[in-house]
């Protein structure tokens, strides 16, 4: 795993400097502490750091170029198929170095912005073409890996993290109102928007090319998952068929040549994970669990009931959750607002397993690619309106949400219920029941609800007409995981210097998910049945039915906590609320309100006072 940013000037008379390249770099040294290169080449600026995970030796050095020197690249992230690539490349080309990031410069020499197509990995890069004077950028299927850039008709900057592009002093901290509403929405600002309104996210799945001669872009999506029901099979037959692709993804995604482990969380996905990765690995497998001392919280057994079953060197770590301390060092790493309160548990384990490994593997994908939510129940129970046309239910419920007061939830359903059926499957993704930003984003930069839904229906590919569990999967797939669980991941990883590998996040394991039929792969009284399968068959019934925790903390008793404490005066007084963005009296209603003994939803207002301690704790950063 590596950190890459870059600078390339329209004017071809302007070269970056090189203590500006420098000053990128540095900001996001934890991303590659191992070795660091800066090229620049005419009016572009090429600056790589180094986490070494493949050939150890000087031959692995980026930026890295072909044989003439006229193709140069910086690439972040691992090509899981770069044998099989190489092979085939072998008798056209002469290699210098056993790394997969030579073979990407073969393969676009020889296919061009096409390379991306047969590509089975993680991967953030650029690609300077001097030859044909394009700069070509692209971003793994599922947005494993970030990438953020500015463009503007002076000049172009990019970088793993948002803090390379402010380091080059050619991208303002101006704030974008649109991602502002984001994050007060989903807690999370989905891609290409970020934070600051000169900085965009490349979206998972997406290319972005620069004539560097017209100085024209263009961006374009080469991937995304297709839904191809395969009739006539049993669970049985797809439970032997995903055993063999998932543990196929995983052997892959072993090849290291520093020390190599994986999370084992007991759940469901990463016991299966781990159970791959123990088969393909010839020593005993090191697995990695942080246990709670909340026993609310706590899933040690289960993990133990793996591990034992696996006999793999199972490390346990007890830790406290994490504590709302950390909220301003941890704004350092993650550049927005994010207020995913798992972070922090993400945080401690990357921690402990970075002290005796590089590399780690996680079961993240299986939820979203086997329906393991909550709210795909959610979803299917929805669709029983997609009976009744959509100007009926804008007329009956868009009459009670108008009637009902708008804070309660008959009010913010009877709004869901009222919209078309694609866009009430877009509403239940990972949102909180109600926006906070009516609470507290400042009246002046609040926009329509109903708008911000379709903003973010018209990025997307056009999902109408799928089953509607399998259309809201794809949704999550588009939106809150590359933006919330991946992001979560790799900050929380790469803090450490640890590289994390998600199996379950491939293309084969993907088109394995979608071709199997909805009613077999999720049903409203079993959710993710296939791998519920496969679990009971190696760790018992009882690991594969057990209810699901998830990777929590005590956040309703820490918000509460903090609502009797000093921080309600701190953060009036903030300058995020002098400065007009927050809405004094609405945190003092939200304050209120989670000080009330017998206020309702008291989850919900909890990760409401949460987002508001992330955003202010990222203000002081970024903008105090």
């Amino acid at each position: 795993m590596c950190g890459i940013c870059g600078l390339v000037f329209r004017d071809p008379r302007v070269a970056p400097a090189r203590e500006t390249l420098a000053r990128m770099a540095a900001t996001i040294r934890h991303r590659g502490p191992d070795d660091q290169g800066i090229e620049v080449l005419g009016s572009a600026g090429l600056a790589h750091l180094r986490l070494s995970i493949l050939d150890l030796s000087p031959a692995g050095h980026q930026p890295m170029s072909n044989e003439d020197g006229t193709v140069w690249i910086v690439f972040n992230g691992e090509v899981y198929n770069f044998p099989e690539l190489r092979k085939d490349l072998e008798s056209r080309h002469h290699f210098r170095s056993h790394t997969d990031t030579e073979v990407l410069i073969h393969l676009y020499e020889e296919r061009g912005p096409a390379m991306v197509e047969l590509l089975d990995g993680m991967f953030a890069f650029a690609i300077l073409d001097t030859n044909a004077q394009r700069l070509f950028l692209a971003r793994d299927p599922f947005g494993i890996k970030p990438l953020y850039y500015a463009l503007d008709d002076r000049r172009f900057v990019f970088g793993s993290e948002i803090k390379a592009l402010l380091a080059s002093g050619e991208v303002s901290r101006d704030l974008d109102p649109g991602a502002l509403n984001d994050f007060f929405d989903f807690h999370w600002i989905p891609a290409p928007r970020s934070i600051f309104s000169q900085v965009r996210k490349l979206p998972p799945a997406h290319t972005l090319e620069i004539d560097l001669r017209r100085w024209t872009s263009s961006i374009a999506r080469y991937w995304r998952p297709e839904y191809r029901p395969e009739q006539g099979r049993s669970l049985d037959d797809w439970a032997d068929e995903a055993e063999v692709v998932l543990n196929r993804s995983v052997a892959a995604q072993m090849v290291s040549d520093v020390p190599l482990g994986a999370f084992l969380s007991g759940g469901i996905d990463s016991s299966l994970v781990c159970r791959g990765a123990a088969l393909a690995s010839p020593q005993a497998l090191r697995t990695f669990t942080i246990d709670f001392e909340d026993s609310k919280f706590s899933e040690a057994q289960y993990a133990r009931q793996v591990a034992d079953a696996l006999h793999t060197e199972a490390i346990f770590r007890t830790v406290q959750a994490g504590s709302l301390d950390s909220l301003g060092p941890l704004a350092e790493f993650y550049d927005e607002p994010f207020a995913d309160s798992s972070l922090l548990p993400t945080f401690a384990v990357s921690r402990v397993t970075r002290e005796h490994v590089t590399v780690a593997l996680s079961g993240d994908g299986g939820d979203e690619l086997f329906s393991g939510y909550w709210h795909y129940f959610l979803a299917s129970r929805l669709s029983r309106l997609d009976r009744v046309p959509t100007a009926v239910n804008r007329l009956l419920f868009g009459t009670v949400a108008a009637i009902a007061p708008k804070q309660t939830r008959v009010h913010d359903w009877g709004r869901r219920f009222a919209l078309s059926p694609d866009m009430r499957r877009l509403s239940v993704i990972r949102l909180p029941g109600r926006a906070i930003r009516s609470q507290v984003l400042s009246p002046d930069l609040r926009e329509n609800r109903e708008q911000r839904f379709w903003h973010l229906r018209e990025s997307l590919p056009d999902l109408q007409g799928l089953p509607p569990v399998t259309q809201t999967q794809f949704y999550d797939l588009m939106l809150y995981l590359p933006s919330d669980m991946l992001v979560k991941v790799d900050r929380a990883s790469m803090a450490h210097s640890l590289e994390v590998r998600v199996p379950f996040l491939s293309k084969s394991v993907a088109d394995l998910a979608f071709r199997i039929p909805e009613e077999t792969r999720f049903e409203p009284e079993c959710d993710k049945r296939v791998l519920r399968r496969l679990v009971a068959r190696h760790f018992g019934e009882s690991l594969a039915y057990r209810e699901k925790k998830g990777f929590g903390v005590p956040l309703r008793r820490w918000m509460q906590d903090v609502a009797r404490g000093p921080e309600e005066e701190q953060l009036l007084a903030s300058p995020a609320v002098r400065s007009g963005i927050l809405d004094a009296r609405g945190i003092r209603r939200l304050f209120a309100a989670l000080r009330r003994p017998d206020t309702r939803f008291r989850t919900e207002r909890s990760d409401e006072l949460f987002a508001l301690l992330c955003f202010t704790a990222w203000w002081r950063r970024y903008q105090g």
